[in-house]
């Protein structure tokens, strides 16, 4: 089924045959012969079932309908009626012909059709000519109408696309922000009870000590994940380098940081401060590390940040985390490189100055 045929019923066919009467209009000042009136009617009988059934056909059907339409009205022509209401209702017809140039055609050829029809009878030029003025512009308009139907169709889809990529999006990003938060925080919590345990026996108030971190970790955590999921995920450079800090040193791991924070905008920070979480935690979990080296560097267009460990780097493996990491900093504009360096990993992130 064509799409003209789904429309509603006001915009279908039946309504326009309230414009069928006008064919009988001469007959009120010059009444018609028998003959006249007996091929009228059969013509006007067999409009009625082409026109219903070529409107929502398809074109090849459409075409043949709105020929067989156009030649019912120049076999009317010599008997005093307004033999021009048929072609109008045939250049309608073809005003929804695809591509564009074929439906112009054919409007144009009805119009040739009904000027040569009306001068080859020696009809008076008032008699045919609005004929000939209003099937073109039934036709264009029916082409115009038909375009701006398509367009909105067209626009529609996309805003359902562009409706559709962006909860996809939104889930990719809720995916990467919980997987930063949670990774961090369930490793920390993981550090500090075994640590806890550990304390326990020979020193109780320093496990005590231990296990109160892992609460405030634990309720740091919650509130992360809070801000996940309502999309304002990421902190400033600053705390994240602060809490890895804290993070290397419940593991045991010896951390530094060089380069002067104050030299990245807050904009820049925000991204790279969830490259320099999961790269932490990345460190904390699976490197082995004895020593991990953050370096802030910056200029005139980009701000970056490295994180180099001296862990286990032959054993290095990009998961989720990282892949997520790659996304988020190439929407920004920026770029992940990893790489071995020496026996550990080093994993260097840059941003554009003013990235969203």
């Amino acid at each position: 089924m064509s799409a003209t045929s789904r429309r509603s019923w006001i915009e279908g066919p039946l309504p326009w045959l309230a414009y069928l009467p006008f064919y009988a209009m001469p007959w009120f000042w010059r009444a018609p012969d028998e003959t006249g009136l007996i091929l009228s009617v059969a013509g006007i009988a067999l409009f009625l079932p082409v026109y219903l059934l070529g409107y929502s056909a398809g074109q090849q059907a459409r075409i043949i309908a709105a020929i067989i339409i156009l030649l019912i009205g120049c076999a009317l022509a010599p008997f005093g009626g307004s033999w021009t209401v048929f072609p109008i209702y045939a250049a309608a017809m073809v005003g929804y012909l695809q591509p564009p140039r074929r439906a112009i055609a054919a409007v144009l050829t009805i119009a040739a059709v009904i000027s040569a029809v009306g001068i080859a009878l020696g009809q008076m030029t008032l008699w045919w000519l609005p004929g000939v003025l209003l099937a073109m512009m039934t036709g264009f308009g029916t082409f115009s109408r038909e375009a701006f139907y398509r367009r909105t169709q067209a626009l529609l889809a996309s805003q359902e696309e562009v409706r559709r990529l962006a909860g996809t999006a939104e889930r990719e990003r809720m995916a990467r922000d919980l997987h930063d938060v949670v990774g961090r925080t369930l490793t920390l919590i993981a550090l500090r009870a075994d640590l806890a345990a550990k304390l326990a026996r020979p020193d109780a108030a320093a496990a005590e000590a231990e296990m109160r971190a892992v609460a405030d970790i634990a309720r740091t955590g919650l509130a992360d994940v809070r801000s996940a999921l309502s999309g304002t995920a990421g902190g400033s450079l600053g705390h994240e380098l602060e809490s890895s800090r804290e993070a290397l040193k419940a593991a045991g791991i010896v951390a530094s940081v060089t380069g002067d924070i104050r030299d990245i905008p807050p904009d820049a920070g925000a991204v790279l401060a969830m490259t320099v979480r999961e790269a932490v935690t990345n460190v904390i979990r699976h490197a082995g590390a004895g020593s991990c080296r953050i370096e802030l560097t910056t200029d005139d267009t980009t701000a970056g940040v490295r994180i180099v460990d001296d862990g286990r780097g032959g054993s290095f493996r990009e998961g989720h985390g990282l892949t997520g990491m790659r996304q988020r900093l190439a929407a920004a504009g920026g770029t992940l490189d990893v790489a071995q360096q020496g026996s550990g990993t080093c994993v260097a992130a840059r941003v554009p100055v003013g990235a969203p």
